[in-house]
């Protein structure tokens, strides 16, 4: 099953997982399905703006910890995004 699929607002179940503070879901997530840990949603929000916003402090940590493993296959792009992305909510 594609893990990265997106509704109708392009969230992914990293999205929802991140917002709810789902920590074991997230870790799950990235950890076993190996999904993209920065997909951005219809206003351009990523799992970790998420977790940001809702003060999910664990979760912030385990999208950090894992993005710095992470080494998307597309594009070098991604990752820069990705990046600009952490360092401004930090």
């Amino acid at each position: 099953m594609d893990m990265e699929q997106r509704d109708y607002d392009s969230r992914t179940a990293l999205h929802v997982a991140a917002a709810e503070g789902h920590a074991e879901v997230v870790r799950f997530l990235l950890e076993a399905c190996k999904v993209n840990p920065v997909p951005k949603d219809r206003w351009g929000n990523t799992p970790m703006d998420e977790a940001v916003h809702f003060g999910h402090h664990d979760v912030v940590t385990i999208l950090r910890d894992y993005h710095n493993k992470y080494s998307p296959q597309d594009s070098a792009a991604k990752k820069e995004d990705a990046e600009k992305n952490l360092d401004g909510m930090l």
